[in-house]
């Protein structure tokens, strides 16, 4: 057998099909859309390619380097990039707003995406994200300062939006109509009520930082002068 594929043995007998660890990603991140994150296990995956769970880490030495896979492969199919015209703003607000369509897509991710941060799969996008802060003018503290608000922005109202969805933003629904506020009842009739909510405070939210962070940046061309 070639070294770095498995092979699954075909129901109807035909030759067996090489797995790369791209299938096994794949499958990975079916199972955590279809089922959840705590479906996902090394011999959850090899039962649902048909092979042996010792086949599944030949590519991965354990769960989280499984979902760091999956991760990965959900922003490739999901088309989170930097949109190639626009200022540095610019571009920074559409790779951030990219990440959010991402996990709107694939909600199980939005809470182990917690536990991941810089690591394999995310790394890229930090270096892509600095980078354009550099370019918007930040340097120093005040660049690592800019770049770690926006990550926990981003991560975070992912996380608070998406994760366990739609249960959790369902229990928020709720406890909105218990206040008896009124401005709350009018955004709180529907969940489709509250996604619209989330996603109009989501770009408030971005809005407001990317200001601060062009401040910041006046700042230090001021201290400069």
């Amino acid at each position: 057998m070639a070294s770095g594929t498995v092979t699954a043995m075909s129901s109807r007998g035909e030759a067996p099909a090489p797995l790369s660890r791209e299938a096994f990603a794949d499958a990975a991140l079916a199972i955590i859309d279809e089922r959840g994150y705590d479906a996902l296990s090394m011999r959850a995956l090899g039962d649902e390619l048909g092979v042996h769970a010792t086949a599944v880490y030949r590519h991965f030495a354990n769960k989280h380097d499984l979902v760091e896979a999956a991760l990965t492969r959900m922003f490739e199919v999901s088309g989170v990039t930097v949109p190639e015209a626009g200022t540095p703003r610019d571009r920074l607000a559409g790779l951030i707003r990219s990440l959010r369509r991402a996990f709107a897509e694939h909600p199980n991710l939005a809470l182990p995406n917690l536990t991941i941060q810089d690591e394999q799969a995310t790394v890229e996008f930090v270096r892509t994200a600095l980078h354009l802060l550099r370019e918007m003018g930040l340097r120093g503290r005040e660049l690592v300062i800019a770049y770690q608000m926006l990550e926990t922005y981003s991560v975070g109202t992912n996380a608070y939006d998406w994760g366990y969805y739609p249960d959790a933003l369902e229990a928020r629904r709720r406890g909105r109509r218990l206040v008896g506020d009124e401005a709350f009842d009018e955004v709180s009739r529907t969940l489709a009520d509250m996604t619209a909510l989330n996603d109009e405070v989501f770009e408030v939210g971005l809005r407001s930082l990317l200001d601060a962070c062009e401040e910041m940046s006046r700042r230090q061309d001021d201290q400069l002068r």
